[in-house]
C-alpha cells in the first residue's frame, strides 16, 4: 500500500470524557462518543487509574503480525500514564502507557481495560475527514478513502 495523506477541515468540538471504577475504558470512550454522534476524533491526553489493563503488541516482524495479548490485574493499582491514538469512523485506534509495581506496560488498548478511581480522556473532533480502516490480506488494518 502507497503512502497517503488524508485532509480533513480542522477540529471541531473539544470533548472531556470522565469515567469511574469499573467502566470499560475502550467501550466506553466509543459508546459516548458514537451516543454524541462523533465519528473522527484525535486524543490529546487522559489521566487515570485502572484496576485491570489489557491490551495487545507485536510479536513478529513478518508481513503478518502475530499479537500477544497480556491481562495485567491483581498487582495493585495501575497508573495510566498516557493514551493516544485516533477515533476515525468511529472506531478508536489507542495506545496505552500504563505502570504498575511491577512495570511498565505499552501496547494497543483492547476491550475489558477497567478504571479503578477514574479515567479522564480529552479529544478533538476532527471536522470533515472521511476515511476508515480496512484489512489487507495480510490482516492489517490501513486506512483508506471513504467513497
Amino acid at each position: 500500500m502507497k503512502k497517503k495523506l488524508f485532509l480533513g477541515e480542522g477540529f471541531g468540538r473539544a470533548i472531556v470524557i470522565n469515567l469511574q471504577r469499573g467502566d470499560l475504558l475502550l467501550e466506553s470512550i466509543r459508546d459516548l462518543l458514537k451516543d454524541a454522534g462523533i465519528k473522527n476524533a484525535a486524543v490529546c491526553g487522559a489521566v487515570g487509574s485502572l484496576q485491570k489493563l489489557v491490551y495487545h503488541l507485536p510479536t513478529s516482524m513478518g508481513p503478518t503480525s502475530d499479537d500477544q495479548f497480556i491481562t495485567v490485574e491483581g498487582n495493585g493499582p495501575i497508573e495510566l500514564g498516557s493514551l493516544s491514538g485516533n477515533v476515525l469512523d468511529g472506531e478508536p485506534h489507542l495506545h496505552i502507557v500504563a505502570q504498575d509495581k511491577k512495570g511498565n506496560y505499552v501496547g494497543h488498548l483492547e476491550e475489558g481495560t477497567e478504571v479503578l478511581f477514574l479515567a479522564e480522556i480529552v479529544l478533538a473532533e476532527i471536522k470533515d475527514i472521511h476515511v476508515y480502516r480496512t484489512v489487507n490480506e495480510h490482516g492489517v488494518a490501513y486506512l483508506t478513502d471513504k467513497k
